[in-house]
């Protein structure tokens, strides 16, 4: 077979377990009102799907949004529909920009830190 090839294309690994400063601030989000009907905390922390800059991988633990346990569940919700963006269209919101805010506002808070992506 040979040597490995040495091509430096190798991504780095997805954590899926969150460390310190996500938890941190997965706790704060989860705290929150639901940004999909406004039911009062305490939420879920949703993970948003949508494309977003600085995001590194499809679930990562930095861009989180505040949903209600019923926000995601059933025919016409973000699990039902399948597609985040169509239940954003739905509902009117842009979680993409919700997500992104709640990140600057945890590392401005110190919850994240500064070179945090």
């Amino acid at each position: 077979m040979g040597a490995p090839v040495k091509h430096g294309r190798i991504k780095p690994r997805y954590n899926p377990t969150p460390n310190a400063a996500e938890r941190r601030h997965k706790d704060r989000v989860k705290r929150m009102p639901c940004c999909g009907c406004g039911r009062r905390g305490p939420s879920d922390a949703h993970h948003t799907l949508l494309p977003v800059p600085g995001k590194r991988w499809r679930r990562d633990h930095e861009y989180l949004v505040p949903v209600c346990k019923d926000c995601p569940q059933g025919t016409n919700r973000i699990h039902g529909i399948g597609h985040d963006g169509l239940w954003c269209d739905r509902v009117g919101l842009d979680t993409a920009a919700i997500s992104t805010r709640l990140r600057a506002e945890s590392i401005e808070l110190g919850i994240l830190p500064e070179g945090s992506r």
